[in-house]
C-alpha cells in the first residue's frame, strides 16, 4: 500500500488535482496595448497572404473569438497575446490602412495563473466552444451587408464559395427562424426549406410552429413545392431538356441541391408537349375517335361517353376472347419496340401511333353493344411519355328495313333507364369555348359558384320562367330519357338544394331565397297540414312564387375544376338566364371573399374591365387591392362578365378543335377538353 505523499505547508496532491480551475476574466484591451507573447507557438511566423482578407472580415464583423492574453512584463506591452496572433495582425493591418486606431477596443480573456497561460498556449482549440451554425449564418449576413464579395468571405472563413452562397441565403430569413435553429427546434434542413418561402410572415409562422414543437418536414415541403414545375414533371419525359431550352425555356437549379431543377417557363413546356403529342392525336382522330388532350387522365369520362368496366373473361364470347388475346399480344409486341426508343427522340410520337391503335383495339375487344368512341391523352412519367385512356359510346342504331321483325329489347333498355347499353339521350349539347387561361381550380369553382347563386336569385323572382324550366326538366326526364328519377316519392322528380361544402349563402343572392323558403316552412308547420293539402290552400300567386323558389334552389351549375366543364349545364344556364333576364349586378357586386381568390394581375384586369384603372392600384398590396376593387365595383354596380351565363354560345363545326389551355401558374390543372379532332387538325399551340 502506497502512502499519500505529504507536502509541508500545502494540501495533498490529490486534493490539488480536484480543486476547480479559476475561470479567465474578460478584459477590454486597447490595440496599442496588445503585444504578441514569445510563448505563442507561431510567434516567429510571418503574416500569411490571407491576413488581408481576415482584416476585411474583422472590420465588417468584429473580433468574434476573443484572444487570450497574459499581463505584460518588464519592457512588454500591458497585455501579451498567447492566442490570437493572426487576429492581432489583421487589426494592425487595419490600423495601417487608417480604418481603426490604437484605441480600438478588443475583448480578451486574461490568463493570470501559470495553468491558464499553459492552457492558452497549447489548448486554444479545445477550450473554445465551436460556433453555432446560426451564429455563422448571422455573421455571413453582416459581411454581405458590408459589401464583401462571396470569394472574400469564402477565403476569410474557410468555407467553399457554394457553401457561403447557401449560408447567405439562410441569413435573409426571419430572425425567429434562426432563434428556433439555435434552440434545436428547427433542423438546418427545415431552415433551408423555410428560406425558399418569399413571405417573411409565413417564415415566422413555421418558425413559431417549430418552437411550439409541432412542425413536420412534409408540411414545409407541401408549401414549398406547390406550383413548382420541375424536370420530374411527366411532360418533361417526352419533351426533354434540349427541346425545352431550344424553345426558350429557362431552368433554375436549387441552391441547396435538395430539390430537382425547376422549369421557369411552364407554358413553354406545355406548348412543346402538345406539339410532341400532336401526331398521336391526329392519328387517332383520323381513325374516328374523339380526342381530348389533358394534363391528367382523371376519373370522369368526357361528356357523352362512359368509362370502361372491369373485364370478366368468363362473360366474354369466344370471339371476344380471341380478339382480346390477339390485341393484347399486339400491344405487348409494339410496347417492347417502343421502349427501345428514347422518349425525347424526334420519331418517338409517330412511332407510338400503331401502339395506341392497338391499345384502342384491346380496350374495345370486350365491349358488347358499344364501341370505343373517345380517348384522353395525358402526360405520363413512364417510358412512353404519355398515357391514353379510352371511353365507350353506344353503337349507332340502324333503322329497321321493310319486313324486318322488331327485335325484343330489355325493358330497362327500352325505357331508357340507366345501365349499360342505354339509348343515347336526344338532348343535343352545344359546345362552347370557356376561357380558363390563368385560372386556378379554386378561382374557377368560386366564379361558377357565385354565378349559380346569382341565377338562383333571378329565377326565383320569375315564376313564369321557373315554370318553363320545370316543365322542360320533366320533359327531359320522362320523354327524352335524359335524367334518372328517384323512387322515394310518387312524383318521380328528385330535388336537392344548392350548396357548396361549408360555404355560407350569399345574403343578397341564394341567401334571400333560402330566407323566403324558411318563412314558408314556418307557415307550413303552423298549419298542421301535410304538404300537398297545404300547397292546395295557397293562392295562385303564392303557388307560383313557391314554384319559382323551389325550382331556383335546385339549380347547380358550379364546376369544381377547370377540367370539368359541364357544357350541357352551361347551355341550359344560358337559356335560363335569357329567359328570366338574369343580371347579377341588380343584387350583388364582388365582395372581399370573391375578390380574394383572384391574383393581383386578375384584380388589376377587373379594374381595367370596369373602367376603374388607376396606376396607384399597381403599388397596393394584395389585401389593399382587394378592398379597392370591391369598393370600385360597388360604386359602378359592376360584376365580371364571367359571372353571366347568357353569353353567346360558339357552336363548333365537326373537326374543329376547342381547347381550354391550362394556365402555366396552375400545375394541378387537369383536362384541356377538346371537341373531336378532325383528320389533319393540329393540336400544336
Amino acid at each position: 500500500m502506497t502512502d499519500t505523499p505529504v507536502h509541508p505547508g500545502g494540501p495533498p496532491a490529490a486534493a490539488t488535482a480536484s480543486t476547480p480551475p479559476v475561470a479567465m476574466k474578460r478584459v477590454t484591451v486597447r490595440l496599442a496595448d496588445l503585444g504578441l507573447a514569445r510563448e505563442n507557438l507561431r510567434y516567429a511566423e510571418p503574416a500569411d497572404e490571407d491576413v488581408s482578407q481576415l482584416a476585411d472580415t474583422l472590420l465588417a464583423a468584429g473580433v468574434i473569438m476573443p484572444p487570450i492574453v497574459r499581463p505584460g512584463r518588464k519592457d512588454e506591452q500591458p497585455f501579451m497575446a498567447l492566442d490570437g496572433r493572426r487576429r492581432r495582425m489583421g487589426l494592425l493591418l487595419l490600423q495601417d490602412r487608417g480604418a481603426i486606431d490604437g484605441d480600438y477596443a478588443i475583448e480578451c480573456l486574461l490568463a493570470e495563473t501559470k495553468a491558464q497561460q499553459a492552457a492558452a498556449i497549447l489548448l486554444p482549440n479545445v477550450e473554445h466552444a465551436p460556433s453555432h451554425i446560426a451564429d455563422v449564418i448571422i455573421a455571413i449576413g453582416k459581411l454581405r451587408k458590408a459589401r464583401m464579395n462571396t470569394g472574400a468571405i469564402s477565403r476569410a472563413l474557410g468555407y467553399g464559395e457554394l457553401e457561403i452562397k447557401r449560408l447567405e441565403a439562410l441569413a435573409g430569413v426571419d430572425p425567429l427562424v434562426l432563434k428556433a435553429l439555435r434552440q434545436g427546434r428547427l433542423t438546418l434542413k427545415q431552415v433551408r426549406l423555410v428560406a425558399r418561402l418569399p413571405d417573411r410572415s409565413r417564415q415566422k409562422e413555421f418558425a413559431q410552429a417549430g418552437l411550439d414543437g409541432y412542425l413536420q418536414d412534409y408540411q414545409l415541403r407541401s408549401v414549398v413545392e406547390t406550383d413548382r414545375v420541375t424536370v420530374e414533371d411527366a411532360r418533361f419525359v417526352l419533351v426533354g431538356m434540349d427541346r425545352y431550352v431550344a424553345a426558350g425555356g429557362r431552368v433554375s437549379s436549387d441552391l441547396f441541391g435538395e430539390l430537382p431543377d425547376a422549369l421557369l417557363d411552364p407554358e413553354v413546356l406545355q406548348t412543346a408537349w402538345r406539339a410532341r403529342i400532336a401526331p398521336v392525336a391526329e392519328h387517332l382522330a383520323a381513325e374516328g375517335f374523339a380526342v381530348y388532350v389533358g394534363r391528367e387522365i382523371g376519373y370522369a369520362a368526357p361528356e357523352g361517353y362512359s368509362r370502361l368496366g372491369y373485364v370478366y373473361n368468363g362473360d366474354l364470347t369466344e370471339a371476344q376472347r380471341t380478339a382480346l388475346t390477339a390485341a393484347r399480344d399486339e400491344v405487348r409486341t409494339l410496347s417492347a419496340a417502343q421502349r427501345a426508343l428514347e422518349p425525347t427522340a424526334d420519331e418517338t410520337p409517330a412511332a407510338a401511333c400503331r401502339l395506341v391503335s392497338a391499345m384502342a383495339l384491346e380496350a374495345g375487344a370486350p365491349l358488347s353493344g358499344k364501341r370505343i368512341g373517345a380517348v384522353i391523352l395525358a402526360p405520363d412519367a413512364g417510358p412512353l411519355g404519355f398515357a391514353a385512356a379510352f371511353f365507350s359510346e353506344p353503337l349507332p342504331v340502324e333503322p329497321p328495313g321493310e319486313g324486318d321483325e322488331p327485335q325484343a329489347e330489355d325493358d330497362d333498355e327500352a325505357e331508357g333507364v340507366g345501365g349499360y347499353g342505354h339509348a343515347k339521350p336526344d338532348v343535343e349539347v352545344p359546345r362552347t369555348t370557356v376561357d380558363v387561361e390563368g385560372v386556378s381550380h379554386v378561382l374557377h369553382e368560386t366564379r361558377t359558384d357565385v354565378a349559380t347563386r346569382g341565377l338562383i336569385r333571378d329565377l326565383a323572382d320569375d315564376p313564369l320562367a321557373a315554370l318553363t324550366v320545370l316543365i322542360a326538366q320533366l320533359f327531359k326526364a320522362l320523354a327524352l330519357h335524359s335524367a334518372g328519377c328517384g323512387d322515394s316519392a310518387a312524383l318521380q322528380i328528385t330535388g336537392k338544394a344548392y350548396s357548396r361544402g361549408g360555404a355560407k349563402p350569399i345574403a343578397t343572392l341564394d341567401g334571400e331565397v333560402r330566407g323566403r323558403l324558411e318563412a314558408r316552412r314556418e307557415a307550413y308547420k303552423a298549419s298542421g297540414l301535410r304538404p300537398i293539402p297545404w300547397v292546395g290552400t295557397l293562392a295562385h300567386g303564392d303557388k307560383m312564387a313557391l314554384l319559382a323558389e323551389l325550382t331556383a334552389m335546385s339549380l347547380n351549375v358550379r364546376e369544381a375544376r377547370t377540367s370539368i366543364l359541364r357544357l350541357g349545364a352551361r347551355a341550359e344556364a344560358a337559356e335560363i338566364a335569357a329567359l328570366c333576364g338574369a343580371d347579377i349586378t341588380v343584387h350583388w357586386t364582388p365582395d372581399e371573399a370573391f375578390a380574394a381568390v383572384h391574383s393581383k394581375a386578375q384584380l388589376l384586369a377587373m379594374l381595367e374591365a370596369m373602367g376603374g384603372h388607376d396606376e396607384r392600384a399597381k403599388t397596393l398590396k394584395k389585401d389593399a387591392l382587394v378592398a379597392f376593387v370591391v369598393e370600385a365595383a360597388a360604386e359602378r354596380q359592376w360584376a365580371p362578365a364571367v359571372l353571366s351565363w347568357d353569353r353567346p354560345i360558339e357552336a363548333t363545326e365537326a373537326g374543329d378543335v376547342v381547347e381550354h389551355d391550362v394556365a402555366a401558374s396552375d400545375p394541378d390543372a387537369a383536362v384541356e377538353q377538346a371537341s373531336p379532332v378532325g383528320a389533319g387538325a393540329s393540336l400544336a399551340a
